[in-house]
């Protein structure tokens, strides 16, 4: 399958969104519409393989577990460094504060401390007692796997059914719940994000993928200048109107429809040599903000700013991307390297 760059881009530019607001900074359009648009996009990715490796069988020689496997092969590699170098960090943190002030409330915090890390170990959402993990897109990532299993195993059990009723179904269910008042992190606990967020954007992708397999897709693009323009136009409304009234699913449909086609003036932007290799960096970004994050707010900033190194609010956060992206491409590069040698010698 051909790669789609203009993707690629989007995703890394929503990595930043979430890595901007955990470190304190809001950048429409928000935390939790973007994770929505990066499950859309995993859900048209997740269609777009279903149909090109297992549409003509039904899923008998690419199977789900098999589907399941290529994407752990691609997302784990990176999600264990990273869980491993957030635990050390944090381990480390705590273990020295206790050292520095030994007490019986030291131990303790260095205890809670490793227990709030067990959630990324075992892949859930928390430890349901103690809630300070700060690392979400660890386990948002596990959701993503666990969700995306479900989902090509509907599609293989029967694309036609789940393509026509379930999905729809399921994503009506599931914006019912959630608008519905009801405490859904208390109610389901772990399993709140595979079940609810994750399965419902995966399927919403999913069912974007299939609108491109029909004629109506060509139709919508013969005005070719209407249709740019509303390929334009869609972005503006997710940073601009992302929230208001879920209209994100109608404006995330549109630009990821619009990336997809090769004669959008947007893809033809965003599949710029420039920006061709840059969307590789999304993961990287999304796996170690969490660390980075906690690494310069909570240790380096501090003690440079002590020293008269670094002023104001301005400066601390464009170190913030500094390190965050020099990090990130050489763990990426580290681990692409590494995975590589295994692929050759196995």
């Amino acid at each position: 399958m051909k790669r789609l760059y203009s993707l690629d881009f989007l995703k890394l530019v929503f990595a930043y969104v979430i890595a901007c607001f955990h470190f304190g900074r809001t950048i429409a359009p928000g935390p939790t519409v973007t994770v929505q648009i990066f499950f859309f996009i995993s859900g048209f990715f997740l269609a777009r393989k279903y149909y090109a490796r297992s549409h003509a069988d039904g899923g008998i020689r690419y199977t789900p577990w098999n589907y399941t496997l290529d994407h752990v092969k691609g997302i784990y590699p990176h999600y264990v460094f990273g869980y491993a170098a957030y635990l050390l960090y944090e381990t480390a943190r705590t273990a020295g504060e206790m050292l520095r002030s030994p007490s019986l409330e030291q131990v303790r915090e260095v205890i809670v401390s490793f227990y709030d890390q067990i959630p990324n170990l075992l892949f859930l959402q928390s430890a349901y007692h103690f809630h300070d993990n700060r690392n979400y897109p660890l386990w948002q990532l596990s959701a993503l796997v666990i969700g995306g299993y479900f989902v090509y195993t509907l599609l293989c059990h029967n694309e036609r059914l789940s393509r026509q009723l379930i999905f729809p179904a399921g994503i009506l269910m599931v914006l019912s719940l959630r608008h519905s008042g009801i405490d859904l992190d208390g109610t389901f606990g772990f399993f709140y994000m595979p079940l609810l967020r994750a399965f419902c954007g995966l399927s919403f992708g999913a069912l974007v993928y299939f609108f491109t397999t029909t004629p109506y897709y060509e139709t919508v693009k013969k005005n070719r200048i209407l249709w740019n323009l509303a390929v334009l136009l869609a972005p503006v409304c997710i940073f601009a109107f992302a929230e208001h009234a879920n209209i994100h699913f109608v404006t995330g449909a549109v630009l990821i429809l619009g990336c997809f086609d090769e004669r959008s003036w947007l893809n033809r932007l965003l599949n710029h040599k420039i920006f061709r290799h840059c969307g590789k960096l999304s993961l990287s970004i999304y796996i170690n903000h969490a660390l980075i994050c906690r690494f310069t707010q909570g240790f380096l900033f501090s003690r440079l700013e002590s020293r008269g190194l670094l002023t104001g609010e301005s400066s601390r956060f464009a170190a913030y991307l500094v390190i965050l992206t020099v990090y990130s491409v050489i763990t990426m590069t580290v681990i692409d390297a590494w995975c590589r040698r295994r692929k050759t010698t196995a």
